[in-house]
């Protein structure tokens, strides 16, 4: 049996959640942005809110619900490379949030707005 990458199956998930984000409405700016610390799935604006969303995937149940793989550790990476990305894009002032989209084995999509939150101070 031949057994997809973490790297393809992580981009078939993107490719799910873009269309999924772009019915809801929402315009992608930006996937994969990198930072050297941390990568943000997909970056895209719901009205006038910029989100920054972590995309997980499950080809089975095994491993429990996707929505439980980002611990705080990874949560605050994903917060770092965003306060980058505002820097970089002169957004600063704008009113942004952290999504998670989870894509289960049976491609149901779990869309959860505001999923985190920066602790303490949030400089950009």
């Amino acid at each position: 049996m031949w057994l997809k990458s973490t790297r393809t199956k992580g981009s078939q998930g993107e490719q799910i959640a873009r269309r999924y984000l772009r019915k809801k409405g929402f315009k992608v700016l930006e996937m994969n942005f990198h930072a050297r610390f941390a990568e943000i799935d997909i970056i895209a604006l719901d009205k006038k809110t910029l989100v920054f969303i972590e995309v997980k995937s499950a080809q089975s149940e095994r491993f429990g619900n996707p929505l439980g793989w980002i611990p705080a550790w990874k949560q605050n990476k994903i917060i770092r490379a965003s306060q980058l990305y505002l820097n970089k894009k002169g957004l600063h002032g704008k009113p942004l949030r952290f999504d998670v989209v989870a894509i289960n084995p049976d491609k149901r999509i779990n869309h959860i707005q505001d999923a985190f939150r920066p602790r303490g101070e949030f400089f950009v």
